[in-house]
């Protein structure tokens, strides 16, 4: 009998994550706040929202057999995504690592609770991921990069090594970091972006090579 596991999030990045999951858990439903959710996927239920997420909880006795949950919310969101991961652990789920089994991960990388590493993703040697990121479909981090807590990969991105991306920022599809380069915390570099130098907390970068577009507040 496969373990229980419930979902935090419904759209494309819960879509992907089911298949991640297949054969490894059984996923009994999942919640979002968004009312124009669909009702479910994959014969998956969608079980409402935080209220109808309180009254589960309330009448699933957790306590006595909790099931594995995983948040799955995605770019744009590292904070959020943190926050409920630490409310769902709060009232007594597991929280899960979720690995595809395409993805390569050396031995000796570090991957922290809650971080979810999509299809032919590879995580080299040395690599030390934080909490809650996501490393999407064919991205490549390379040696002794250090991902912190709710960052962001996006499809096809490349980090070369040494590469360190503060918390909660978000590196989008197909951009490459050079080697030693730091991101600092909730920057955003845009799609297709080649990074020379280091990126300010809060910055967005865009293009080839990376240039400053606007400095969020």
């Amino acid at each position: 009998m496969l373990p229980k596991l419930i979902v935090w999030g419904g759209t494309g990045n819960f879509k992907v994550l089911c298949e991640l999951l297949h054969g490894q858990y059984e996923i009994i439903g999942y919640f979002d706040n968004n009312p124009n959710i669909a009702s479910e996927y994959c014969g998956i239920p969608h079980l409402g929202g935080w209220e109808a997420f309180l009254q589960w909880i309330k009448n699933s006795r957790v306590s006595a057999q909790p099931p594995h949950f995983i948040v799955s919310i995605g770019p744009g969101h590292g904070a959020v995504r943190r926050q409920l991961h630490q409310q769902l652990k709060a009232h007594g789920l597991k929280p899960i690592t979720a690995v595809h089994r395409t993805a390569f991960v050396a031995s000796n990388a570090e991957l922290g609770e809650g971080t979810q590493v999509y299809a032919h993703a590879t995580v080299c040697v040395d690599a030390r991921i934080g909490r809650n990121c996501l490393i999407n479909t064919r991205a490549s981090i390379d040696h002794e990069c250090v991902l912190e807590d709710g960052a962001s990969i996006g499809p096809g991105a490349v980090l070369a090594g040494l590469v360190h991306v503060g918390e909660n920022a978000d590196i989008y599809t197909g951009a490459v970091i050079l080697p030693r380069v730091r991101i600092g915390a909730n920057a955003v570099v845009g799609a297709g972006a080649v990074v020379r130098h280091d990126v300010p907390p809060k910055t967005v970068v865009v293009g080839n090579p990376a240039t400053v577009l606007r400095v969020n507040p």
